[in-house]
């Protein structure tokens, strides 16, 4: 299991991350499989080791984003309230994942608050950077 390498948690006490990986899952899912649905309830926060999920929005226009490289993170919203996933996760072909329990990395924020500061300013930024990426794809005309 590589928790240490993903970047939300890098750089994060060896004591923290370990609490965080003795309760990880690593769980492999076929190609189509749904991990969760717009609006479910966010129960696990998810990190891609292999293969390609489909994350998409559902909207006028569907915005889709790509989970494709080992290390990226989907599913936050197991941590964020109101606890309900924004987007629909789909694998595209067969995918590796470590899963999560949002509510134990709750308790060890709330345990080891400057280890939890930490890791929800670098959300932050992962959940800016998607939005910016949604915007252009939402405004970007098509192409000829």
């Amino acid at each position: 299991m590589f928790i240490n390498e993903v970047e939300l948690f890098k750089g994060i006490s060896s004591h923290f991350i370990n609490k965080i990986a003795s309760h990880a899952e690593e769980q492999t899912f076929p190609a189509g499989h749904v991990l969760f649905e717009e609006g479910d309830f966010a129960d696990y926060l998810y990190v891609l080791e292999e293969g390609e999920i489909d994350i998409s929005i559902q909207g006028q226009e569907r915005v889709s984003f790509p989970v494709n490289q080992p290390g990226q993170l989907f599913g936050w919203s197991a941590f964020v309230e109101p606890n309900r996933y924004t987007a629909r996760a789909k694998t595209l072909k067969e995918s590796k994942v470590i899963r999560i329990d949002g509510d134990l990395l709750v308790g060890l924020f709330e345990k080891y608050p400057s280890e939890g500061l930490t890791v929800m300013k670098r959300l932050a930024g992962v959940i800016g950077s998607r939005l910016v990426k949604c915007y252009q794809e939402i405004t970007t005309p098509p192409g000829p």
